[in-house]
C-alpha cells in the first residue's frame, strides 16, 4: 500500500471490473438478482475479475474511470495522487491521505430497465446495487471517511437527499463530467467542500482526453451524445458529437498495447459517426478502414447501431461485413439496437427520432426489413423492447408480439424490459400487469432460447477466451434449460 494512500481514488462496483470472459455484452448478466444465481457461481463463471496490481490498482478499468483518471492527469494532478482502483483492494489504496473516493456507477440502486425487469420477476438485489453497497460500507472507507462523490451513467438514481444521507455519500455529478471534474476535486481537496447534486455539461470533443489506460474488451468511444429526442431517455436530449479519428485510432493503440486487439467502437449510434442528416457512409466506412488497416487491430466490434440507419444504408451494412469479413475471420457482428415498439402510436408520441425520413406507419414494416438486412450480411442485433410506456394499451403490446411472431426465423436476440420512471426509479413491473405482457416476455424468451446455443457457439469462438471449457459449456446449457423452465413457471 502507498504510505497513507492516495488522494484520490476511483473505483466502481465489482460487477464493472470483468471483461466477462471477453465477452462485453455477457456484463448484462449483472442486472441479475442473487435469488437467479449464486453468488460464488457467478463471479467465478460469468464475471471473473480483471488482474489486479500489487498496488490495488486495476489493470483494466471502464472507459469512464480512465476518462476521469486521465482527465485529472491531463490538468495537473501527479499520478502518485491519483488511481483506479479495484473495489476488492481499496484497503490498499485508501488511507489518512484520501480526500476523495470517487465512483462511476451504472445501476446503483438497481433501478435500471433490465436489472427492474429480473428483480421484479425473480425478487432479491441486483448484484449492481448489491456490491455498490459494498464499496460504502468497506472498513478502509468508513474508517478514513473520504468524500464520496458518485458519477457515472447511474448517478440519477442518487439524487434523493434522504437517499444520499443514508449510504453516506457527499455529492454526485448528473451528466458529463471532464469539464468540471478537477475543479471540483481540487475545491474537495482545498476544504471547500462540493455541491450535493452537480450537474455536468457536454463536453466539448477537444476536452475529452486520450485514455492513458487499457479499457475493459478494448472499448473506445466514437460519439457522445444521441440527440433523438425519445421522451424516455435522457442520452436523447443530448446533441451527438463525434471524436477524431486520430483519438479514437490513440486509445485504440494504448488497449493493444494490453493485448486488446479487437476494439469495440461505442457510441449511441455507430453508423451516424460524421453525419448531420442520415448516414455519412464514406466517414464510416472510412473510420471502419481506418482502423482494421491498424496493424495489432485483429477484428472489429460496434456497440449500438439503429434501425432508420440500417434501413437508410443498407449497402453500407455489406461493405463493412466485406470489410470485416463476417463469416469467415469473425463470425459475426453483434450491437444493440432500440426497437422499443412495434406501435406507430407510441412511436410518434415517444420517439419520432428514430424513424428519420420516415412516417410511424412505417416503424413495424422498417424493423423487419432491418432486420433481413443484417442476417443478410451476418449481423446479429440484440434488440430492446419496452413494456409498459406511458399511455401503452393493449392494441399496442398485441402489435408488438406480431411483430416478434415475424422475426422468428431471422437470428437475433430480443430482449423484453420494463420501462422505467427517471423521477423516482419507479418501473413497470410485469408480475402485477395483464395476461398480454407476460405473453409478449414469454413470445420474447421463446425467442432467444431458440437462436442461444448458436450464438454462443459463434460468440464463445470469438470472445469467451477463458470459457470454452467442457465442464463450463456443460454448466451454461443447464442453466439454459433451468431459467427457461423456471420462467415459465413464474409466469404461468
Amino acid at each position: 500500500m502507498k504510505n497513507d494512500g492516495y488522494k484520490v481514488v476511483l473505483s466502481s462496483d465489482r460487477t464493472l471490473f470483468s471483461e466477462y470472459h471477453g465477452g462485453i455484452f455477457l456484463g448484462f448478466s449483472a442486472c441479475f438478482p442473487s435469488s437467479l444465481i449464486n453468488e460464488f457461481l457467478y463471479f467465478n463463471l460469468f464475471c471473473p475479475s480483471i488482474e489486479v496490481e500489487e498496488s490495488g490498482a486495476a489493470k483494466f478499468a471502464s472507459r469512464s474511470l480512465r476518462l476521469i483518471e486521465s482527465k485529472l492527469l491531463e490538468d495537473g494532478f501527479r499520478e502518485n495522487e491519483v488511481i483506479v482502483a479495484h473495489p476488492y483492494y481499496l484497503d490498499r489504496v485508501i488511507g489518512s491521505e484520501t480526500e476523495i473516493l470517487g465512483l462511476s456507477e451504472q445501476d446503483p440502486l438497481g433501478w435500471g430497465p433490465a436489472t427492474s425487469t429480473f428483480t421484479n420477476i425473480f425478487g432479491g438485489e441486483a448484484y449492481m446495487a448489491k456490491k455498490f453497497h459494498e464499496i460504502l460500507e468497506a472498513l478502509s472507507v468508513k474508517k478514513n471517511d473520504p468524500h464520496i462523490m458518485v458519477g457515472g451513467p447511474g448517478s440519477w438514481q442518487l439524487s434523493s437527499k434522504e437517499v444520499r444521507e443514508q449510504k453516506g455519500i457527499n455529492s454526485i455529478i448528473v451528466g458529463e463530467a471532464e469539464e468540471i471534474v478537477s475543479d471540483v476535486f481540487r475545491d474537495i481537496i482545498r476544504g471547500n467542500g462540493a455541491s450535493d447534486v452537480i450537474e455536468g455539461e457536454p463536453t466539448n470533443v477537444n476536452q475529452i482526453p486520450t485514455s492513458v489506460g487499457p479499457t475493459l474488451n478494448g472499448i473506445v468511444e466514437i460519439s457522445r451524445g444521441c440527440g433523438r429526442g425519445c421522451s424516455f431517455c435522457p442520452l436523447a436530449k443530448v446533441e451527438r458529437r463525434d471524436i477524431p479519428i486520430q483519438q479514437i485510432i490513440n486509445d485504440i493503440k494504448t488497449n493493444c498495447k494490453a493485448n486488446r486487439h479487437t476494439p469495440i467502437l461505442h457510441a449511441e449510434d455507430v453508423l451516424k459517426y460524421k453525419s448531420h442528416q442520415g448516414v455519412n457512409e464514406e466517414a464510416v466506412l472510412n473510420l471502419f478502414k481506418e482502423i482494421k488497416s491498424l496493424p495489432k487491430v485483429n477484428n472489429v466490434d460496434i456497440s449500438h447501431f439503429s434501425i432508420s440507419s440500417v434501413v437508410g444504408s443498407p449497402e453500407l451494412i455489406e461493405k463493412i461485413s466485406n470489410l470485416l469479413n463476417l463469416g469467415k475471420n469473425q463470425s459475426f457482428l453483434g450491437g444493440q439496437v432500440g426497437v422499443e415498439t412495434a406501435s406507430p402510436r407510441l412511436i410518434r408520441k415517444h420517439m419520432k427520432g428514430k424513424l428519420g425520413k420516415n412516417d410511424p406507419e412505417d416503424w413495424p414494416e422498417m424493423v423487419i426489413k432491418a432486420f433481413k438486412v443484417l442476417s443478410k450480411n451476418k449481423w446479429v442485433p440484440a434488440a430492446t423492447v419496452l413494456m409498459g410506456l406511458p399511455d401503452e394499451r393493449k392494441e399496442d403490446v398485441l402489435k408488438n408480439i406480431e411483430l416478434i411472431d415475424k422475426l422468428k426465423n431471422i437470428r437475433s436476440l430480443i430482449v423484453p424490459l420494463s420501462y422505467v420512471g427517471t423521477e423516482n426509479g419507479s418501473s413497470f413491473d410485469l408480475s402485477e400487469a395483464p395476461p398480454y405482457y407476460k405473453e409478449l416476455f414469454k413470445k420474447c424468451w421463446k425467442h432467444n432460447f431458440k437462436w442461444m446455443e448458436s450464438l454462443y457457439r459463434d460468440y464463445s469462438q470469438m470472445y469467451l477466451n477463458g470459457i470454452k471449457s467442457l465442464p463450463t459449456k456443460f454448466v451454461l446449457k443447464f442453466a439454459k434449460h433451468y431459467y427457461r423452465k423456471r420462467l415459465e413457471r413464474i409466469l404461468k
